[in-house]
């Protein structure tokens, strides 16, 4: 059997010549004025035109094969069953691989060993946009009525970029609102990336196309498609004389210190038969509230999908003071001073990153907590907690909701733009390819990586 860099050695040649093929089909024969555009442009005559053109026609459709994702996987497969006995020899990777026929098992094993043994390749270099630009789509365009926030996570669980993606730029225009099929507060946005490249030429000038097309939804607090995976995640459902008091909340201290406020509010919910908000006195110690995976809606998450934890909070109403709020998703926390809290409501999350996968806020009971730690006096205001999975598309994730401290609800045609820079096939070869295979990304490196290109 080969060795591992004799693996390696065989992978850099093969996306040597994968790549040396791109170059040239993308850079000579297929660009704007290269060689089949000058030839077709030069056609004149009887018999020239139709037939030369479809010769040309067939020697592209020639070039695309060589470069499309079948033959990327042709390329890359083999090297996999190889490399899945170096996985089954590595002390401590548990024989990862070992028993794998499937390209993408086998790859999803090379990667946890790549993890395991601090390998790396070269990274694609993409520059992830996180800053939304907001407009108003359709013949009449204009600005944006609906105010909120769109979250982007592009790192994974192991803190590595996600570079099994398209750069483009990427747009999200509201399709449904409150006036034209859904409830307000949960409007369905279409993505819409880039145009596609026709054939498998010319793929890093273009787009994801139709591939990428995907519908999601403003996430709100209420139930239903959308909808926060908490119970009562608007402190709604209330009976002062209950313990708890708030339906689907464990009260685990400073119970006597909360109470509901059906005057000041952050937003309503689809659903809503209540609308609410907790209230927690100050000047009594600690209080917190929190909800244990058994208590929600769902009671199983999907490790490989990452979540998103906020809250809105309000010091203002009840001129709260002292101490610190502190929110936790499992084993993982955020947290705000009261002096640091802007007025009116304001929005605490886990930021997203690595912190956003179950595998590492994975706890025994998991459960998201609510806490105000050393208050003196007033009282606090929390609302329209969210926890809910982020959305996938093309590649990456992401999570729309309301967060304005006065929200107002997206409207049709409402249209947030993103658009992603660099990631050219030169930066990260043996990422790009991978990428192109369809098997994904290896963790990668802009410095030196220890499996380098060709």
């Amino acid at each position: 059997m080969p060795t591992e860099a004799e693996i390696q050695t065989q992978w850099r040649n093969a996306v040597d010549v994968l790549e040396t093929a791109r170059a040239h089909a993308d850079g000579t024969m297929a660009p704007a004025a290269g060689k089949f555009d000058v030839l077709l442009q030069s056609l004149e005559g009887d018999y020239t035109p139709v037939e030369i053109a479809a010769a040309v026609a067939r020697y592209r459709a020639t070039y695309s094969a060589l470069l499309d994702p079948g033959t990327a996987l042709q390329f890359l497969s083999p090297l996999l069953l190889d490399y899945a006995a170096i996985l089954a020899a590595e002390a401590g990777i548990a024989g990862f691989g070992s028993g794998y026929r499937d390209s993408g098992d086998l790859f999803s094993a090379l990667y946890e060993y790549f993890v395991a043994t601090t390998k790396t390749v070269q990274s694609r270099n993409i520059t992830f946009d996180s800053t939304v630009t907001t407009g108003k789509s359709g013949p009449s365009g204009g600005s944006i009525v609906g105010n909120g926030a769109m979250s982007r996570l592009t790192t994974d669980r192991y803190g590595f970029a996600i570079e099994a993606c398209h750069v483009e730029r990427k747009l999200f225009r509201c399709r449904q609102d409150q006036n034209t099929g859904v409830e307000k507060e949960a409007e369905v946005f279409e993505h819409l990336g880039a145009n596609e490249s026709q054939d498998a030429l010319l793929r890093s000038s273009f787009g994801s196309g139709r591939s990428s097309i995907a519908f999601l939804r403003s996430h709100h607090a209420g139930s239903g498609a959308g909808g926060s995976l908490l119970n009562n995640s608007t402190f709604s459902t209330f009976l002062a004389t209950a313990t708890p008091k708030f339906t689907g909340w464990t009260e685990t201290a400073g119970g006597a210190q909360l109470a509901q406020d059906t005057t000041n509010f952050y937003r309503s919910h689809p659903g809503a038969s209540t609308d609410a908000a907790l209230k927690i006195t100050g000047g009594a110690g600690t209080v917190t509230v929190k909800q244990a995976l058994d208590e929600m809606r769902v009671r199983r998450l999907d490790s490989n999908t990452p979540y998103f934890l906020r809250v809105m909070l309000n010091k203002t109403v009840g001129t709260a003071s002292g101490g610190t709020v502190t929110i936790r998703m499992g084993s993982v926390t955020a947290s705000v001073t009261i002096a640091a809290l802007g007025a009116g409501w304001q929005e605490l999350l886990i930021t997203a990153g690595e912190d956003s996968w179950p595998t590492v806020f994975g706890q025994d009971p998991l459960d998201v907590e609510i806490e105000w730690s050393s208050s003196t006096s007033g009282f606090l205001l929390v609302d329209d907690v969210l926890f809910a999975p982020f959305d996938l598309v093309d590649g990456t994730w992401w999570f729309l909701r309301a967060n304005n401290a006065t929200p107002i609800a997206w409207e049709i045609d409402d249209l947030l733009q993103f658009t992603d820079t660099g990631g050219a096939p030169t930066t990260g070869k043996v990422q790009w390819w991978l990428f192109v295979a369809g098997l994904g990304y290896l963790p990668s490196t802009t410095g030196t990586p220890t499996f380098a290109d060709p």
